[in-house]
């Protein structure tokens, strides 16, 4: 850990142990003036093991185009995504239609969140990769069809060969391609789908937030870094610059004054821009009224 970014990794670290000290800790119980014990406000779920704070330094690791180091951070988030499991349901008989009832197999028990400078740019690509593990698992576990195979075999005594094979794992070649490349689903079609939905994800939260499209989405799109990405980064990155400093000032008092965080009696008022500020204190208005 290096420079501001490392002196900020060491901070947080700090606050996110004495959280966890003071927070997490179980008192025992006294005895009040009424003569009923209770307990302080503490949370018996929340140990030091339960959050953890992994620190990466993305330039720095992937430095000279090596963004195959990624599989570093996977291999040391992994065993915590496993942990966490994931959400699945599957419905008690075979028609599940309109109103029918559904069995919980698993829950999911936890998050991972990634922060960056900005939440959208190196994050897009962390959680996109995190995305991709659970999907694996989900595809290779498939709790779900297991327990539909399960129950149907129990419920009719025999269990006919398309049962069979809906109860089989991955295809072996599947199961082998991933673990050496962790960084890809196993099927070209299955990632490439899953690249561009979480590309075209960060670009719509990017234009919202920065006004240009996310960085770094060629290798979100493509798994690799190329030239014309980069170029692209530098030209989003001067647009970002150009409207960070003349423009989002203008977009920000508009969004504070339309949600009603300022009062706008509070702002100076040109003769010219009475009209303008008027209608948006109609659109404010109404907007309070929903």
């Amino acid at each position: 850990k290096h420079g501001d970014q490392g002196r900020l990794g060491s901070t947080f670290d700090s606050v996110l142990s004495a959280v966890l000290e003071v927070y997490g800790k179980s008192y025992p119980k006294h005895k009040s003036k009424c003569g009923k014990s209770s307990e302080s406000n503490t949370h018996p779920d929340l140990t030091p093991s339960s959050v953890a704070h992994i620190w990466y330094d993305f330039h720095a690791e992937c430095k000279g185009g090596r963004w195959d180091r990624l599989n570093h951070l996977l291999e040391e988030v992994t065993p915590t995504l496993n942990k966490h499991g994931y959400f699945c349901a599957v419905p008690k008989s075979r028609h599940c239609g309109y109103g029918a009832s559904w069995e919980l197999v698993s829950l999911q028990d936890g998050i991972v969140r990634t922060n960056c400078m900005d939440c959208l740019d190196r994050t897009n690509v962390v959680q996109s990769m995190f995305g991709r593990h659970i999907l694996y698992r989900q595809l290779h576990q498939r709790v779900g069809l297991s327990k539909v195979t399960k129950r149907d075999r129990l419920g009719h005594g025999t269990m006919s060969p398309s049962l069979g094979r809906r109860e089989r794992t991955l295809p072996l070649e599947c199961t082998v391609g991933y673990k050496q490349r962790p960084l890809a689903l196993p099927w070209s079609e299955g990632e490439a789908a899953h690249r561009l939905l979480w590309a075209d994800n960060a670009d719509a939260i990017s234009r919202l937030y920065a006004g240009t499209p996310a960085l770094k989405g060629d290798f979100t799109r493509t798994g690799k870094r190329t030239k014309r990405g980069a170029l692209d980064d530098g030209l989003n990155s001067l647009q970002r610059y150009y409207l960070n400093n003349f423009i989002d000032a203008d977009r920000q008092e508009g969004m504070d004054l339309l949600v009603g965080n300022t009062d706008f009696n509070l702002v100076p008022l040109d003769y010219d821009e009475t009209s303008r500020v008027f209608l948006l204190q109609e659109l404010s208005n109404d907007r309070r009224g929903y």
